[in-house]
């Protein structure tokens, strides 16, 4: 009885940690896709050469992409 009781405590606590890993991973991809317009917007203002409008935006996967701006609090 004891046995089931911790066995279900434990599934319950995999599936906690399990759902906080998915929302970390698309937290990270969302990085990811900051990061890389950030880059994009470093290299436009170091080249002096090319005007602004002659470098082309970064292109972003929107269909992977996920608008995570709230703040989950544990």
């Amino acid at each position: 009885m004891a046995k089931d009781r911790t066995l279900k405590k434990v599934n319950k606590l995999l599936h906690r940690v399990e759902k906080h890993i998915e929302a970390t991973r698309d937290t990270l991809e969302d990085l990811e896709i900051e990061f890389d317009v950030l880059k994009a917007a470093v290299k436009r203002l170091k080249s002096d050469d090319a005007p602004a409008d002659a470098i082309p935006e970064p292109e972003m996967d929107l269909e992977n992409a996920s608008n995570t701006s709230s703040i989950r609090k544990f």
